[in-house]
């Protein structure tokens, strides 16, 4: 399945990458975010490739809990793919699948969940 906006990213960046470029581009997106940003992308990886910058090792997430700091729910894009399942779809579905998995609970049997 094909997505209208999905970017394909080589594994590698060239030898010819512009270190000065790459954070001039880094500079120009600052407010852009790197999962839908190809310039910022490619900027980032650039850099990290030539040593410029470390990936952190933790998540954005587990860098503000370890600072006391409430990381904000609404900077998360909740957006599903075109034909991708709500939450809610996917518990029912779930929780069919564990009704057919497993034994039928007879009473006085020990078995009570």
């Amino acid at each position: 399945m094909m997505y209208e906006d999905a970017l394909l990213n080589p594994p590698n960046i060239c030898g010819f990458a512009e270190i000065e470029l790459a954070h001039a581009q880094m500079r120009r997106h600052r407010a852009c975010r790197i999962q839908r940003c190809a310039w910022k992308r490619v900027a980032y990886y650039t850099l990290v490739r030539c040593g410029r910058i470390t990936p952190p090792e933790s998540s954005p997430r587990e860098r503000a809990r370890l600072r006391g700091i409430d990381f904000p729910v609404d900077t998360i894009d909740r957006s599903l793919p075109e034909g991708i399942p709500e939450l809610h779809i996917l518990h029912r579905v779930l929780d069919g699948l564990t009704r057919v998995a497993l034994p039928p609970r007879t009473p006085g049997n020990g078995d009570e969940r």
